[in-house]
């Protein structure tokens, strides 16, 4: 009973927050990307408290337990992403004063690029949307006793409440108080369970490979999940929110560090949870340990971290979508389509959930296409803006390519090699694609 009162007053807190945002929801630039004037502090959280989702926590978690310390390598692969985002992409994206990714790619190469883009860019937001929307379920069913589908519902509708009133300018303010809390919980959690309880000596194995990892595996999760955060549509509204071009490209670096600690502290929960649980009896191994292995306030504190994170991850994910539908696709800028699109968006996202439960094989599914085709092209265009212009007709063809490379890749059994070169090909195509197009005759944008 007590936790289900923390949990409604926890959303009472939140749907405040999101009120006190609604006045500055007065333009679709205010709606998207805050007015482009946020101290750098804000924006770290937010990149991180984006990235670092309930998905990937609780999904890094299980995989920890299933195939070791190399599911570490899930989350770090975004570290190495940012910190190349840092090095290469932060400060021009900036410096465009783009409203989202597919308006990025408009300024770059032109509106045909825009329009495949926004369309990738929805299909694959709402799948990352649903993984978020199947972890708050794990959540909120742990707290309430409620049903997968019923959970499911309960969370996506407050997601999508919470999103449309304040925009982005209310994410913001609540992405650095739900990181904070996040973060305080897993270290306690990490602290309490190798200190208070610690596993047999040898038990906890940090290795690169296994028998479940091999170097095929590492690249798939480096070049291609890694990509995914590379040039993500998320990160870059965080980008384009921030004060001054500079403040963007440390916030990248930063956001890089965060997700290497954060690497850390989840696979070894999940190392913990792998050496000392031989049955965890239906829940995956970070809810177990929430409700078994750690004493009641400290259980209780990493169960509403898990939640924040997942509400952190949601509400970008649903308000990303929902602008790009309105400002991208639509050619519209109107505040209140953003708020019926999130709508919209939340209940195609909560359909598909009611009938999924595997977390990270929602979000490697949805990854797949997106990285294999957008993240090449795109990453050429910023890098030759101001020198080249990339031909219109073949960098399509670019991003078609190595989408459809990547999309077949997600139908192949998880874990296979077809799987994995599948989505490679598709990079590859994608990138030479790409440099022709840098350099074709009389490139110009449509």
């Amino acid at each position: 009973m007590f936790p289900t009162l923390l949990l409604a007053l926890y959303g009472i807190v939140l749907l405040a927050i999101a009120m006190a945002s609604l006045k500055y929801a007065t333009t679709i630039d205010n709606f998207l990307v805050a007015g482009r004037s946020q101290r750098k502090l804000l924006v770290v959280a937010s990149m991180l408290a984006s990235t670092i989702g309930g998905g990937i926590t609780i999904g890094t978690v299980t995989r920890a337990y299933n195939i070791g310390f190399p599911a570490f390598w899930f989350v770090a692969a975004g570290a190495i992403a940012h910190f190349l985002q840092g090095a290469l992409l932060s400060r021009k994206v900036r410096e465009t004063e783009a409203v989202t990714l597919p308006d990025l790619a408009d300024k770059l190469v032109g509106p045909s690029l825009r329009m495949l883009t926004s369309i990738i860019v929805l299909v694959t937001w709402v799948g990352i949307a649903t993984a978020q929307f199947v972890a708050a379920s794990k959540v909120i069913s742990g707290i309430t006793g409620l049903g997968h589908q019923s959970a499911v519902v309960a969370a996506a509708a407050f997601m999508v409440v919470y999103t449309l009133i304040g925009g982005q300018k209310s994410v913001l303010r609540t992405d650095l108080f739900q990181f904070g809390f996040l973060a305080i919980a897993l270290v306690a959690a990490l602290a309490w369970l190798f200190i208070g309880t610690p596993p047999d000596a040898g038990a906890v194995r940090v290795e690169i490979f296994n028998a479940r990892f091999g170097f095929l595996d590492l690249l798939y999760y480096v070049i291609v999940l890694g990509g995914s955060y590379f040039i993500c549509p998320m990160m870059f509204s965080r980008i384009l929110s921030a004060d001054t071009p500079a403040n963007a490209r440390k916030s990248s670096f930063m956001s890089g560090f965060g997700m290497l600690a954060f690497a850390l502290l989840v696979t070894f929960i999940g190392l913990w949870a792998k050496a000392s649980i031989s049955d965890l009896g239906g829940p995956d191994p970070l809810n177990f340990i929430a409700r078994k292995s750690l004493p009641g306030v400290l259980g209780t504190l990493l169960i509403f971290g898990l939640l924040a994170a997942i509400l952190s991850t949601g509400d970008t994910v649903l308000l990303t979508a929902a602008g790009v539908l309105e400002h991208d696709l639509l050619k519209r800028k109107s505040v209140a389509g953003v708020r019926i699109w999130t709508v919209v968006i939340g209940v195609v996202a909560a359909g598909i959930a009611l009938f999924q439960t595997d977390i990270i094989g929602i979000l490697i599914k949805t990854y797949n296409g997106y990285t294999a085709g957008i993240v090449p092209a795109l990453f050429v265009a910023i890098a030759f803006s101001g020198k080249r212009s990339l031909n219109p007709a073949l960098t399509f063809a670019a991003v078609a390519a190595g989408y459809a490379l990547g999309l077949a890749g997600s139908f192949m059994n998880e874990g296979s090699a077809a799987a994995k070169l599948l989505p490679m090909a598709g990079l590859a195509a994608s990138a030479a694609l790409s440099l022709v197009a840098a350099y074709a005759p009389r490139a110009r944008k449509d």
